[in-house]
């Protein structure tokens, strides 16, 4: 058997999640372990079985949050079923009461009147015994697991607050089911239970009833309407809820496996967020940046100082708790700390995450969802182009991806010229390796390299720029005033336009770099190269042209001269002798570049060289002007 592949990725977020009816709330994590890659992951809130609706689950290190933000008020939708009663108040339990027109146990079936009079009274600040069928703790042991083994449980009264209790739709008896159904929207605040609110309301009432049904549609600043898997949730009626009152009194649906679709996996990937100083202002948090000269000594655990951290106001800041978030001033989380009796103290920190540096993508990665969610969530920043050379037009690209500081800066770039097999192509300017080097080094964050091989050349515009948009979340893009994409470069920078407007992200147009009253392209470095004019080449690219060696195999072929035969399809200037600087890898003698002859003669090339170690060492040729 092939060996499971290990959890690590442990990305740091919130992830507003919609839980199915017929899961345990820990079950239901499954998913988000499976879409995040992460075995960490916890949640601020359970939902039973039979229930539906809102978990607001944290991954990495911000499940050291869940207790600092589970005192959020909760909104519910319940179908209240007036007539039956079960052991646990859900449909899951046995029977103990039901009414009946030959019982004479005196249960009444209320009528829409009734039940709005219930809501008016079961509102504001109430004493409520949970249900003994819950995980309250009594003596040390769950209350449910006790009543199983047949103790006798005693849980004893807590205060709640109901903000809001309404009446949304009533469905009166029939001949075929003698209960009445109420649809009810209840907004409470930690600790209430539903099942126990419809429970002491049909007391009131002198009836007797069980939740049919439960939806939690809020939990503080989330809404259910936001959370991911949201449209796979049936519409919350009374026929709906009917029949899943059905399926779990019949034992038949219990905690029923659900399978994870790639469309629900990619879909909590899309709905993952990022902790941000917004997103605590949000969760009711004050939010705090330690300083860049302190970090050291908050890592270290060293004594709190309000010097140590600057505030970060919001306009519509209602924060109350002791508790501060801490970021980092790059804007990565970086703990909780704590203000009691003008003292800062720690609750928890978490340490600087390594940089994963920068990364490459294949198109088929991308296609595949293998988008970091952190960067899902963030959104990107993207330059499109072969980036040939990458000339000082492309670093004035590249440079405007870089300024959006909001998003991730990445760029999509290709293996195989688009020009590599057309007439008069004389090689690239620069290879692959070369370029994503020089993105790398600056700054961006990320590189998708697509082969252009002939089924990608007949993508649709619209399409490759659709995967980009859904995948890497791109929130913009950034190109020059001619830059077309698509099957034979149909699709123009008019149809992008209207293409940006329809799915939400920016599109800035770059102006031209001109150089000597010309505009700079790829094809004018080319030129320039081939004729030897290494000074406008040099002013083009913004630094010398230069050849990579990496792969050249060097042989001896005069004294003090090494030969190798060109193997790659980068350009060079017409056969000649030329000034050139080979740099070296920095090791052996010491010294890094070595001044020196370079001699062209068809497809070989000859180094004036001290030796063949030095001859080893060489990683690229410049050609000086």
């Amino acid at each position: 058997m092939p060996k499971k592949k290990k959890l690590t990725d442990n990305p740091s977020g919130i992830v507003p999640f919609a839980k199915q009816s017929g899961i345990t709330s820990f079950s239901s994590l499954w998913s988000i372990k499976h879409a995040l890659n992460t075995e960490k992951v916890g949640h601020t809130g359970t939902l039973d079985s039979f229930a539906d609706g809102l978990l607001v689950v944290l991954s990495g290190s911000l499940t050291h949050l869940v207790p600092h933000i589970t005192g959020f008020k909760k909104t519910y939708l319940a179908i209240v079923c007036f007539g039956t009663e079960t052991d646990t108040l859900d449909p899951c339990g046995i029977i103990t009461r039901k009414y009946s027109t030959e019982s004479g146990q005196g249960i009444k079936i209320p009528d829409r009147g009734s039940v709005e009079s219930a809501c008016s009274k079961f509102t504001g600040a109430i004493l409520q015994v949970p249900p003994v069928f819950s995980a309250i703790h009594v003596n040390g042991q769950r209350a449910s697991d006790m009543v199983r083994n047949g103790c006798s449980v005693t849980i004893e009264p807590r205060q709640i607050f109901i903000y809001s209790n309404t009446l949304l739709d009533f469905k009166e008896p029939t001949a075929e089911d003698g209960n009445a159904y109420a649809l009810l929207q209840i907004e409470c605040s930690k600790g209430t239970y539903i099942r126990a609110l419809a429970r002491d309301m049909a007391e009131w009432l002198g009836s007797c009833a069980h939740l049919s049904a439960l939806r939690r549609t809020q939990v503080g600043p989330f809404v259910l309407s936001e959370a991911a898997c949201a449209s796979f949730l049936p519409e919350f009626t009374i026929e709906n809820g009917i029949l899943n009152d059905r399926k779990f009194s019949s034992g038949k649906n219990s905690n029923e496996k659900i399978k994870d679709s790639d469309d629900k996996l990619q879909d909590i990937k899309k709905h993952f967020l990022v902790f941000t100083p917004e997103l605590a202002n949000r969760c009711g948090l004050k939010a705090d940046y330690i300083k860049r000269e302190y970090e050291k000594s908050y890592l270290n655990g060293r004594p709190l100082l309000g010097k140590m951290f600057s505030r970060i106001d919001f306009p519509e800041a209602d924060a109350q708790s002791d508790e501060i978030s801490v970021f980092y001033e790059d804007g990565r989380f970086a703990g909780m700390i704590r203000l009691v009796d003008r003292r800062l103290s720690y609750s928890f920190v978490v340490p600087v995450k390594e940089s994963s540096g920068f990364r490459v993508f294949t198109w088929k990665q991308i296609l595949e969802n293998q988008f970091p969610v952190e960067w899902l969530s963030k959104g990107s920043a993207i330059a499109v182009g072969s980036f040939d050379g990458i000339h000082a037009g492309h670093e004035a690209l590249l440079e405007s991806v870089l300024s959006k500081k909001a998003y991730v800066p990445g760029a999509v770039t290709f293996r195989n010229s688009v020009r590599s097999g057309s007439k008069g192509f004389e090689g690239e300017i620069s290879l692959l390796e070369q370029r994503l080097g020089l993105m790398s080094r600056k700054g961006l964050a990320f590189a998708v390299v697509i082969d252009f091989s002939d089924d990608f050349s007949r993508i649709e515009g619209s399409s490759f720029l659709e995967v980009l948009c859904n995948n890497c979340n791109m929130k913009c893009l950034v190109e020059g005033k001619d830059f077309r994409c698509g099957y034979k470069g149909a699709f123009d920078m008019n149809a992008i336009r209207n293409f940006a407007q329809e799915h939400s992200f920016s599109l800035e147009q770059v102006e031209d770099v001109i150089v000597d009253s010309q505009r700079v392209s790829s094809s004018r470095i080319r030129d320039a190269i081939v004729k030897g004019d290494f000074a406008s080449v040099q002013k083009m690219l913004l630094r010398p042209f230069s050849y990579d060696a990496e792969s050249l195999a060097w042989k001896e072929s005069q004294e003090g001269w090494f030969v190798s035969e060109r193997i790659s399809n980068q350009i060079l200037p017409a056969d000649g002798t030329y000034s050139v600087v080979a740099v070296l890898d920095g090791e052996g003698d010491g010294f890094n570049v070595l001044h020196t002859v370079c001699t062209l003669d068809k497809n070989r090339i000859k180094l004036q060289l001290p030796s063949l170690h030095t001859a080893e060492r060489v990683k690229c040729i410049n050609f000086n002007h």
